[in-house]
């Protein structure tokens, strides 16, 4: 499992999202966002649009076989 703690720092548009979304899709490893008091799957487009906003501190969470890439690959997306 790895895990990383960052915070976004300004709202993404819907196609940055989209994005994001898609390159979680792209890996076998369960990619997960906390913050707060939820949890959501990072490849869930309801998830991800409806709580990924600006000034959010979140914990990617990855687990599986390609989890050091794929955190590497998605962190970057949210900043």
């Amino acid at each position: 499992m790895r895990v990383k703690e960052m915070k976004i720092i300004k709202n993404l548009p819907v196609d940055s999202l989209i994005k994001f979304i898609e390159t979680a899709n792209t890996f076998e490893s369960d990619i997960r966002i906390k913050g707060g008091n939820f949890t959501i799957d990072a490849k869930s487009i309801i998830g991800v649009l409806t709580l990924v906003r600006a000034g959010l501190e979140v914990t990617l969470i990855t687990q599986g076989d390609d989890e050091e890439e794929a955190l590497k690959a998605i962190s970057h997306l949210l900043l």
